[in-house]
């Protein structure tokens, strides 16, 4: 069957299952029919839905691609937002019970504990980031995610065991190697299903999912304190890591039924024949039919690409600027000014959750609006600067230092943003576009082990004066700004330039 280009795919009206209308490539009409000997229908286009800001289908959508899209958004994009809300719940969790108890009960004092325990994860997450990403190329992602899944659930569990930093570093190891596969996973998997124009708003739904992750384990966490706290002789903060374990369980059972894997492969119950091979065509009238083999070629293929260094440098400048870690700097701010309750350290930050699911809804819809990311980024790379340079001074009253802690949260719509933007600057490259998504993360965090570890240890929190901590950060959110703002739609631009230019001379001869 002919594929369709974006601009025919864009005229179509309307679409009857049993029959879809291409062109072919003499300009005729080709019909693709379900039985042989049936005659097909003929269909009348519908009108043009009216352009609107808000909306969640292109216009022009068919009601039975509706009807694809929403089996789409409720499977994929729930055991995705599921599985990236208890990743981001694990992730957090190490904080709030180091607030709540831990540090006092084990007795840690004053050092980098802390920073330590996310220096292992992080080392994890540099080790199985880039390959987890190819693993899912050869491996059903339903298989592969949910048994990660499972299995960083399952240490996680062990950390209600522990009764030195040792084996909380060994146990943190292993959770973010295994979590690694995670995020670029999912992007994964989100960008060989979804349009260029429906990615935005998808990407940051799921990373959303994370937001509240991040907030409900403040929010757990709390309520434990207040109700677990010494019950079958465990402390509340390790009645913490068993509630995150009893959460993972059903997701892992229901991301083995009904995670679709990926159009070309996908056995999915939900899914008809027709909607089966209307997605594979909505990604091949993309421009990304899946294409290459995960063979020697490969390694050309990924880093003689322009793509790999680029969202490689965006990703380590959003990493650098450590405002993943800004909820726990926020937390142990809260906890020096002496002035709040245990479960109020807890609560309180979850704000910073709060800002962030607004600015990756607003984001999302904006950037699929105008088809573009750079302004996006710019725009919120200056509503960064201007946090961080607060933060730099610090001296300021302290309503004003929660506002602005706070409004940091606006950092988080960078993540949906960068592998949106990735997933379609990649193309069809499966291997390429995997890898790119797991190696970006895989080279932020390795960048960020040391940042953190010289620049903002725990010990010096919240004002890292003798390190500089803010200011540095203030260094990368300005370098962020300006790459993802300016300097990665200008090389996208002249690299689309000179792929079109060598088409059209290829054309000729």
């Amino acid at each position: 069957m002919a594929h369709l280009d974006s601009n025919a795919a864009n005229a179509i009206k309307a679409v009857d299952p049993d029959t879809i209308h291409v062109r072919d490539h003499d300009g005729g009409s080709a019909s693709s029919e379900k039985d042989a000997g049936v005659v097909s229908k003929t269909t009348t286009p519908q009108q043009p839905e009216p352009a609107r800001w808000f909306h969640w289908h292109e216009p022009g959508t068919s009601a039975e691609e509706k009807k694809l899209i929403f089996k789409l958004d409720w499977f994929l994009l729930s055991f995705s937002c599921l599985m990236y809300f208890v990743k981001q719940l694990d992730q957090n969790n190490i904080a709030n019970a180091y607030v709540s108890g831990m540090s006092e009960e084990l007795g840690f004092g004053p050092g980098d504990e802390l920073s330590w325990m996310n220096t292992y994860f992080n080392i994890g997450v540099i080790i199985g980031g880039s390959f987890a990403n190819l693993v899912i190329t050869v491996v059903r992602p339903r298989f592969w995610l949910s048994g990660c899944l499972f299995t960083w659930s399952l240490f996680v569990l062990f950390l209600f065991k522990c009764q030195n930093a040792h084996q909380f570093y060994v146990l943190r190891f292993f959770i973010g190697l295994f979590e690694s596969a995670a995020w670029p996973g999912v992007m994964y998997c989100i960008g060989s299903w979804y349009r260029k124009s429906e990615l935005a708003r998808r990407s940051g739904l799921f990373v959303m999912s994370g937001v509240l992750g991040q907030m409900f384990s403040g929010y757990l966490q709390s309520a434990l304190y207040s109700g677990m706290e010494g019950r079958g002789g465990i402390s509340a903060w390790r009645w913490l890591f068993i509630f995150d374990f009893i959460i993972a369980v059903p997701v892992v059972v229901y991301g083995l039924i009904c995670f679709p894997d990926t159009p070309h492969t996908t056995k999915a119950f939900y899914f008809n024949e027709w909607e089966r091979r209307r997605a594979c065509e909505r990604i091949d009238e993309e421009g990304r039919k899946p294409v290459g083999k995960l063979n020697l070629s490969v390694i050309r293929r990924i880093f003689g690409s322009w793509q790999v260094y680029a969202f490689t440098a965006a990703y380590c400048f959003w990493t650098l600027t450590c405002g993943s870690y800004i909820i726990q700097y926020f937390t142990l701010y809260l906890k020096s000014t002496k002035m709040y309750t245990v479960p109020e350290i807890n609560n309180i930050p979850t704000s910073v959750g709060a800002v962030n699911f607004v600015f990756m809804v607003a984001t999302g819809f904006i950037a699929d609006k105008i088809g573009r990311r750079g302004p996006v980024c710019f725009a919120v790379g200056c509503l960064l600067t201007f946090d961080y340079a607060v933060l730099t001074v610090w001296n300021v009253s302290h309503s004003f230092r929660l506002a602005v802690f706070i409004l940091v949260g606006c950092y988080g719509c960078y993540t949906p943003l960068l592998a949106g933007w990735a997933n379609e600057a990649c193309g069809g490259d499966q291997q390429k576009r995997a890898f790119v998504l797991g190696f970006m993360v895989s080279v932020g965090q390795a960048v960020v082990i040391p940042f953190q570890q010289l620049q903002m240890p725990s010990s010096q929190a919240p004002t890292f004066k003798q390190t500089h901590g803010w200011a540095s950060s203030l260094a990368m959110v300005a370098a962020l700004t300006l790459w993802t703002g300016i300097g990665l739609p200008l090389l996208q631009k002249w690299r689309g330039s000179q792929v079109k230019v060598s088409n059209v001379e290829e054309s000729e001869d």
